[in-house]
C-alpha cells in the first residue's frame, strides 16, 4: 500500500462530486464484501504508515473514496482521510499514485494486510456479531 500526506489538502467539497464520493455512498451502491475489506485494508495502511506521513490518529469525518478510479474488480483507486487536527489529507492506494507523490514530501509505502472478504448468507452465523452480542450480554452483567 501506498501512503501519501499531502502537502496541500484536498478540498473535498469543492470537487463538486465529480470524482471523490463520501464513503457511504461508495458503499451502499453495489456494495460486495470486497469493498469493504479494501477499505479496511487501506485504514491499516494508514495505521502502520502513520509515523512517517504523521497522521495523528483521528478523522475529520469519514474517508471518500475515488469512485471514478474503480478497476474492474470494483476496488477503488484511492481513498482520502482528512486529520481533524488542521486540514491534512492523506491519499491511500494499493498502487503508487503519481499525482499524490507529486504533492507530498512525505509518503511511505508499507505492507497490504490482506482480508479475506467474506459474505455471510442469510441463516448462517455471523462471528462478529456473535461478538458483539457477546460483548454487550457481558457489559449488561
Amino acid at each position: 500500500m501506498f501512503v501519501y500526506h499531502l502537502n496541500n489538502p484536498i478540498d473535498l467539497e469543492a470537487d463538486d462530486g465529480d470524482s471523490f464520493v463520501p464513503l457511504t455512498s461508495w458503499l451502499r451502491d453495489n456494495f460486495r464484501p470486497e469493498k469493504a475489506a479494501w477499505l479496511l485494508e487501506t485504514t491499516l495502511a494508514l495505521a502502520d504508515a502513520a509515523a512517517a506521513v504523521r497522521w495523528d490518529g483521528d478523522m475529520r469525518h469519514l474517508p471518500f473514496v475515488d469512485a471514478h478510479g474503480e478497476d474492474s474488480t470494483g476496488e477503488a483507486a484511492l481513498i482520502v482521510i482528512q486529520q481533524n487536527s488542521g486540514p491534512d489529507s492523506f491519499v491511500i492506494s494499493r498502487r503508487p499514485v503519481s499525482w499524490a507523490q507529486r504533492q507530498s514530501d512525505r509518503w511511505h509505502e508499507t505492507r497490504t494486510r490482506d482480508i479475506a472478504p467474506t459474505d455471510f448468507a442469510a441463516g448462517e452465523p455471523d462471528p462478529l456479531l456473535e461478538l458483539q452480542h457477546a460483548a454487550l450480554a457481558g457489559a449488561r452483567q
